[in-house]
């Protein structure tokens, strides 16, 4: 691949193996991805299951080691970048947090969601070269789907929604997998097949479009209509976004706007709600208006501050107010939006910092790494699994998670389009054709391109 810069010697001909690093990525990968409570009991109130003491123990032990790692002379540059732009961020929030009624809890929620932010961050910084990212995410993946699937054959009351289900026993029948829910087990199986496209090109095609088949197939079972209609439409807008410049503000910002508008739009504008009701759609999407409703009064009474991070939903003071008589949406664990909770949580100049982080920024990156001839198929990945997440956000919080694999991976792409917009080219070859690829994670590529843009 053409490059104003030369390009670097594999770091696995130059460097020994490094199987702590690859144990590190693969436990992190999978703490996120499949949780400590795979396969849970939908039989029994989720209110009543609590986590497990030691399961915070061991976050914090793999955020520790991930820090440890980053103490690396060659590595510490590139973890959370860019730096300014992230201290102002987590600084609003955790500003938001102190002024907010339960100050201690929004505290703890924030640092714990800075935590993930973090690991992700340091997590792309783990792969010895590219070659090595590919084979660990697709080895990583194919173990999700193994379980998955198995859940399906030897345990199907634990992973596939049964009648006997204490929250939405409407959903027998459908695949969940090891997940919570329908819907999650979707979006995972949307993920894991972008993942699967990106291996059928960096490291074995047979693999890869075996991993897309599987992760089809499964969402197909899942009966998640929203994750079946997003995944060939984000593949095709990525598409757009990466050869037709013009297309990329439209898409993004365009898109996320009116994403916004004929969902949240619904609830506060007449015409709005009329329009998508004669396209044979539920305005109430599920009932989700009257969750969006009492979002949007709820951003009208705290504009500037919010509540602080998750200090509105499920708390005391909402579930016993008056409001539980005139709506159900109290008992609501969040407002099935992204950007609509992130007003909530830290205000309107919260939500201003999060659509830079999560909109502007990635597209700026996207538009550098095609500068510098560095966008090639791992940059693709982070593209797909970026633009996917945003548009979910419409439909879904996926913002600031503290545990699940959306927010994660969404971070992980956010970061590896900022190192693929940074990095230099390095020996690494493409199945498909014979261009120099950037390295993936924390390789010389990464680290060399430090006071390079």
């Amino acid at each position: 691949m053409p490059t104003s810069l030369p390009p670097l010697p594999d770091r696995a001909e130059a460097e020994p193996a490094n199987p702590g690093a690859k144990l590190l990525f693969a436990l992190v990968g999978l703490f996120y991805w499949i949780t400590l409570t795979p396969f849970p009991d939908l039989s029994i109130d989720p209110v009543l299951v609590k986590p497990a003491g030691w399961s915070q123990m061991l976050a914090a032990i793999l955020f520790l080691v991930l820090i440890a790692h980053a103490l690396q002379p060659q590595i510490r540059g590139m973890v959370m970048r860019p730096r300014a732009f992230l201290c102002l961020l987590f600084g609003w929030f955790v500003f938001t947090a102190a002024v907010s009624p339960d100050m201690a809890s929004a505290l703890k929620r924030i640092m714990i969601a800075m935590t993930v932010t973090v690991s992700a961050s340091i997590f792309l910084l783990l792969p010895r070269d590219e070659r090595q990212f590919a084979r660990l995410a697709g080895a990583g993946v194919m173990l999700i789907l193994g379980l998955c699937y198995l859940g399906v054959l030897a345990f199907p009351t634990r992973a596939i929604h049964q009648t006997n289900d204490f929250l939405e026993p409407q959903h027998a029948g459908h695949w969940r997998g090891l997940y919570m829910q329908k819907n999650e087990a979707g979006v995972a199986m949307v993920l894991i097949s972008f993942v699967g496209l990106y291996v059928a090109s960096s490291w074995s095609k047979r693999i890869g479009y075996a991993i897309v088949a599987a992760a089809v197939f499964f969402l197909l079972h899942t009966g998640a209509k929203t994750s079946m209609g997003m995944l060939p439409a984000m593949l095709v807008l990525a598409a757009l976004v990466e050869r037709f410049p013009v297309t990329r503000l439209p898409i993004v910002f365009g898109g996320v706007a009116l994403l916004n508008l004929l969902t949240i739009g619904v609830v506060a504008i007449r015409p709005i709600r009329d329009f998508v009701q004669s396209l044979g759609i539920d305005a109430t999407y599920t009932a989700r208006a009257d969750i969006w409703l009492l979002g949007l009064d709820a951003i009208a009474q705290r504009p500037i501050t919010g509540y602080g991070f998750d200090g509105f939903w499920q708390t005391p003071e909402l579930k016993n107010s008056t409001l539980s008589i005139a709506t159900w949406a109290v008992k609501a664990v969040d407002a099935h939006n992204a950007y609509l909770d992130a007003a909530i949580n830290a205000g309107l100049p919260g939500l201003l910092l999060m659509l830079v982080w999560v909109l502007y920024l990635p597209l700026r990156h996207v538009a550098k790494a095609q500068e510098r001839n560095n966008f090639n198929a791992l940059a693709r990945l982070f593209l797909r699994v970026w633009l996917y997440s945003i548009f979910l956000a419409g439909l879904e919080s996926v913002f600031m998670t503290r545990s699940g694999p959306v927010w994660f991976s969404l971070c992980v792409a956010m970061f590896g389009l900022g190192y693929q917009a940074r990095c230099r080219a390095a020996g690494v070859r493409s199945i498909e054709h014979d261009d120099d690829q950037a390295l993936a994670q924390g390789s010389a590529g990464f680290r060399s391109a430090q006071g390079q843009g």
